[in-house]
């Protein structure tokens, strides 16, 4: 009796472990099927956006090759005498246009329109004395402390030596966290700029003035030479940043209305030229004139006494551009990209890249 009655508790447990045992399997299938099912919707989630980015970038490139043909185009028609300046056809911004699931726009900004930080060093990396002016007074305009042009003079220039008195070389800068060395080097984009004492983007305050100077700089190329001021492009800032004779004529001589590039950099708005009616300095408003006239009158002021001819030396200014920023915002299925492109255009009117990034400057 009590063998039967061990026979079957026995057979009991056994069937209790298998039960268990085929749960556990089912269990575990489970979890695998659903393992499997999240990983194939991951990587099918991963494709989608992935190829909605190459979709993006392919846009950003298309954009960029049609603001390539819009400069190129301009420049064969010749136009006021072959000028650069708002009333060109590059000028005008590209409405967002629905292309199947996603948008683009755009817009070219001169960027001789602005102070190009690698004029400030000579083809020998020493401090070229007149641009080195030009950028305190261009601070001085924006209210930003002049003494923060000492730093920005180090970082391109080829000494070891920390300009006096709010200059730093790399002493300054291996003592931060992360510690880095100047690049003692032109700046590669403007960017740049917030690796440089007194701009730092890990300080408010230096950011806000970072953020206030970006519409007014540039970083190009100075293998021929300093690039020259477009005083058609020219913010009042940039013009008033010439000498000491132009500042009271910047606001009347510029095209520009300081207003338009409050939300730089979106396109927008940075070609919203409308100004307010100035003082009729020059017996008439310069807005109301062709490019290359105004650019007359700037010659005559310019002239008009010996200081401000040597103030602005021959080659700071002109009414002709070579280099161009090209910005094509894409919007696909929630994906966004930015995408700025610098041009150089040669005395053929062909543009090559000289740099591409995105969603950054």
């Amino acid at each position: 009796m009590n063998k039967r009655i061990d026979r079957y508790s026995g057979a009991q447990r056994q069937r209790g472990v298998a039960i268990i045992t085929a749960i556990l399997l089912i269990a575990m299938g489970t979890i695998t099927m659903v393992a499997i099912s999240s990983r194939q919707q991951l990587d099918m989630h991963r494709e989608r956006n992935e190829g909605l980015i190459q979709q993006a970038r392919a846009f950003g490139v298309s954009g960029e090759r049609f603001a390539a043909a819009l400069l190129y185009r301009d420049y064969q028609a010749g136009l006021r005498e072959n000028t650069d300046s708002f009333d060109d056809d590059w000028a005008q911004t590209i409405p967002p246009v629905p292309i199947d699931n996603a948008s683009i726009q755009g817009c070219i900004v001169d960027m001789q329109g602005r102070f190009n930080l690698n004029n400030l060093v000579n083809s020998e990396g020493a401090k070229a004395e007149f641009y080195f002016e030009q950028l305190k007074r261009l601070l001085s305009e924006l209210n930003i402390d002049q003494a923060k042009a000492d730093a920005v003079l180090d970082w391109v220039d080829t000494d070891i030596n920390a300009t006096i008195p709010e200059g730093a070389e790399d002493d300054y800068y291996s003592g931060l966290t992360p510690g880095y060395r100047t690049a003692n080097a032109p700046f590669v984009s403007v960017s740049e700029l917030q690796l440089v004492k007194g701009f730092s983007s890990a300080i408010k305050e230096e950011t806000e003035d970072y953020e206030l100077l970006l519409p007014h700089i540039s970083a190009l190329p100075t293998s021929e030479g300093p690039t020259a001021i477009n005083v058609n492009t020219a913010t009042p800032e940039v013009l008033a940043s010439l000498s000491d004779e132009i500042k009271p004529l910047a606001a009347d001589l510029s095209r520009w209305d300081t207003g338009a590039y409050e939300d730089y950099p979106e396109c927008e708005d940075i070609f919203d030229l409308t100004a307010d009616d100035g003082p009729d300095t020059l017996g008439g408003d310069a807005r109301d004139l062709a490019p290359y006239e105004s650019t007359l009158l700037f010659d005559q002021q310019v002239d008009s006494g010996d200081s401000g001819a040597e103030t602005a030396p021959p080659g700071t200014y002109d009414v002709r551009s070579r280099y161009f920023q090209v910005r094509i915002d894409v919007e696909a299925e929630g994906i966004s990209l930015s995408q700025y492109t610098l041009f150089e255009r040669n005395n053929d009117g062909k543009t090559r890249v000289l740099y591409r990034s995105r969603d950054t400057l």
